[in-house]
């Protein structure tokens, strides 16, 4: 009786671990791929486990895939580039530039900066960069409960901005 309810259980946590769920998309808002019809949009790829969940990958509306790994980072002082040029291009030191176009000059500063994000860039053998950042925002409701709203931003070495949707 024990050996089974070991077995059952060293089953449900292996099947726990190496799930793989899709939910993050990201959109092009600015850039030759915004342009494109239908737009080129990223999904995440997301290993999700009873201890934790991490975005191994991207998977693009075409069938491409690229892969690499976020790391924890505190948002630093704001990188100024214009979008879209070569030198706004991954890797960069934070995509400030990026928040602010997309959630509104001065979101990067007021939000941001000081406070732990999410970076990561991805790679694929096609030569695709993508450079990609998170940031999670918890907040108190009317009830004193805590609720978490994520957002997220991304550029590439083609010179795409991205806006991340849950």
């Amino acid at each position: 009786m024990k050996t089974r309810l070991l077995f059952v259980l060293l089953a449900i946590i292996t099947i726990a671990e190496c799930s793989a769920a899709f939910g993050q998309k990201l959109y092009p808002v600015q850039g030759p791929g915004a342009a494109q019809t239908p737009p080129q949009v990223w999904t995440a790829k997301i290993k999700t486990g009873m201890v934790s969940e991490s975005i191994s990958g991207f998977v693009s509306s075409n069938g491409g895939a690229i892969q690499g790994k976020f790391a924890t980072v505190t948002a630093s002082a704001a990188n100024a580039r214009t979008l879209g040029t070569p030198e706004s291009y991954p890797p960069q030191a934070n995509l400030a530039f990026a928040w602010d176009t997309i959630y509104g000059q001065g979101f990067y500063l007021s939000h941001l900066l000081g406070n732990s994000i999410a970076q990561g860039a991805f790679t694929s053998d096609q030569g695709t960069v993508l450079q990609v950042e998170i940031f999670y925002d918890v907040f108190r409701g009317a009830s004193n409960e805590a609720f978490t709203k994520g957002y997220g931003v991304a550029v590439d070495n083609k010179g795409n901005l991205y806006k991340m949707i849950w």
